[in-house]
């Protein structure tokens, strides 16, 4: 089978026929960025709009990188695609980050990109850019259209392979002629050849996978972000109370489960919990559901004492990192579905349960407020215990990222977005935007760092012209911090560079030998040059008052939390080492 085509009376151009086919394929928003190879759509929007038939709302940023990340956002909150529709060259240029973000996350993404007239591909015209060569390892799929009757066709079938099997984006470069062009025939998909999703279950698999399972003595479920993508928190946590099975969540699996749930022992890996990691190197049976066991996870001797099985919708990650003694390429959700639907059950002895709560009880951290300088660690643990029911909680990348994962008490799947595999700066300001048109009835807080929250500041003007009311807090070291702490912990301590605005920082360079040659903005001035309210934070005692005073702002505001500057995030696993080798303090 394939699509069919259907002959029509009524002539649409191509600019008419992407707008009819977003708003028939259920579009709400359309994250944009305007310019002279896409002048045709805006005009038909806007015209569309003038008239009183809106198709989708279209949000503008002021750069292509921030729309691109916004899909991100408003796509893991709402489950459904984010569509990005930017310009050619330079528009298309700048989406390659974004792109490859939610393809290493599996984020379901159309970025609709304008192209040259195709008469003139290949010729260098003014802001040509193969993007279709460029995209093509970096994207699930892509396409370049150059005839308008091949537009409604591909428009469908770009979002059915970015919302089935393993999600990921999808980019549709159009050239300017094809918006331009008109044609009658319309296009009704029934199959795409050669493309197929994994919907099934080998029973055979996942019996043999379950009786090993049920006969460990000390196991370890691993739950990944394939978990939150096909909708499983439900079936997982009933697999695990069922079974009383020690959990771990990866980066991209937090929230799958709450993390004060009995069984959990937190997140794996480089900056993962001691006890999730001691776990691992002493269980005899690791399950992975939905997770790719990146590098983060499964370093140098992964599970040397284990059996492993790993459960996953993409059977190209099956055995790529760790070799599986059980593979099944599977739904995560069929398998959940089918081992609770069975029989089995897992006895195991129950002094691996004592075993590790004894872990989880001798290392247990505790911050509070009684120090010279304010510590990441207690700002988060306060904006969870005041939000952890009802917020979504977003982050850049870096040590302010680390710290949340560690000490957000997460309650459910979608309430964590951040950027995990490529880990993207800049990710966290823009991604709160689109998880905010996600879900607007649930409040958006944005944890950033100061190094990561300048990569895309500029979109702090569309938070002011929406009036957005997202919470952003900067975590300000005067450092791109992670790097900081890599440095000195493992090159020697040199190149870090204080960018902190600081009255005392000639004081504070001299003492800690870091040079003060760059500095970061005033952030309260640049919010106000925008109209946000903003307020700083710069001594422990301020810290209650005006974290719980920002919370409850209508509107949006930034917070400049000046935490200790040389404070590090720990565990942590040496690069290129294993999980024995973690290092507490």
């Amino acid at each position: 089978m394939h699509d069919k085509t259907i002959s029509k009376e009524t002539e649409r151009t191509g600019a008419e026929i992407l707008a009819d086919t977003l708003q028939e394929l259920g579009t709400d928003y359309v994250f944009a960025h305007t310019g002279g190879a896409v002048i045709p759509v805006h005009a038909e929007i806007t015209s569309r709009i003038k008239s009183g038939k809106k198709p989708f709302e279209r949000v503008i940023f002021r750069q292509e990188p921030g729309a691109g990340h916004a899909a991100e956002g408003y796509a893991h909150i709402s489950k459904k695609p984010g569509v990005v529709l930017v310009t050619s060259g330079p528009g298309s240029t700048n989406l390659a980050t974004p792109i490859k973000d939610a393809h290493m996350d599996s984020r379901p993404a159309i970025f609709i990109t304008g192209q040259v007239p195709s008469n003139l591909i290949g010729t260098d015209a003014f802001q040509e850019n193969p993007t279709y060569n460029m995209t093509a390892s970096i994207s699930k799929h892509n396409y370049l259209v150059k005839d308008v009757k091949d537009l409604e066709r591909i428009l469908n079938e770009a979002f059915h392979i970015a919302t089935t099997g393993r999600q990921g984006p999808v980019v549709v470069d159009i050239c300017k002629d094809v918006f331009t062009k008109k044609t009658s025939a319309i296009h009704k998909l029934t199959s795409i050849p050669g493309y197929k999703v994994n919907g099934s279950l080998s029973n055979k698999a996942a019996d043999s996978l379950l009786e090993a399972l049920s006969r460990a003595e000390r196991p370890i479920v691993i739950g990944g972000g394939g978990l939150i993508s096909c909708d499983a928190p439900y079936a997982f946590a009933q697999f695990v109370h069922n079974n009383r099975l020690p959990t771990a969540l990866t980066f991209m699996g937090s929230g799958a489960i709450p993390h004060d749930d009995a069984y959990f022992l937190g997140m794996p890996g480089m900056h993962g919990t001691f006890t999730a990691n001691k776990a691992l190197q002493n269980a005899d049976f690791i399950l992975g559901i939905g997770t790719r066991f990146d590098d983060r996870v499964a370093g140098k001797e992964f599970g040397k004492n284990a059996r492993i099985a790993h459960v996953d919708i993409d059977s190209a990650e099956i055995n790529k990192v760790v070799r599986a003694d059980f593979p099944l390429s599977a739904d995560a959700k069929l398998f959940l579905d089918y081992a609770n639907s069975s029989d089995f059950h897992c006895d195991f002895k129950f002094g691996w349960h004592d075993f590790l709560n004894r872990l989880k009880n001798e290392n247990l951290k505790i911050y509070d407020n009684n120090t010279e300088y304010i510590k990441p660690q207690y700002v988060i643990r306060l904006i969870s215990q005041l939000t952890n029911k009802d917020s979504i909680i977003v982050t850049g990348v870096g040590q302010h990222q680390m710290w949340t994962l560690q000490n957000y008490n997460f309650q459910f799947a979608r309430q964590w977005i951040s950027s995990g595999g490529l880990g993207t700066m800049g990710f966290g300001l823009p991604a709160a935007i689109g998880a905010y048109f996600g879900d607007p009835a649930k409040r958006v807080v944005l944890i950033d760092g100061d190094g990561s929250f300048q990569m895309n500041m500029q979109e702090l003007g569309t938070i002011a012209e929406r009036q957005i009311p997202i919470k952003m807090f900067i975590f300000n070291n005067g450092y791109l911090g992670m790097v900081r702490q890599w440095e000195e912990m493992f090159n020697g301590g040199s190149g870090e560079t204080c960018l902190r605005r600081n009255p005392n920082c000639a004081d504070d360079c001299s003492i800690s030998r870091y040079k003060c040659d760059y500095q970061n903005p005033d952030f309260l001035k640049l919010a106000a040059a925008y109209d946000i309210p903003a307020v700083r934070i710069t001594e422990p005692k301020e810290v209650d008052f005006e974290i719980k005073k920002a919370l409850l702002h209508d509107g949006p505001i930034l917070v400049d939390v000046w935490i200790d500057r040389k404070e590090n995030v720990l565990p942590m696993v040496p690069p290129g080492g294993s999980l024995d080798d973690m290092i507490v303090e």
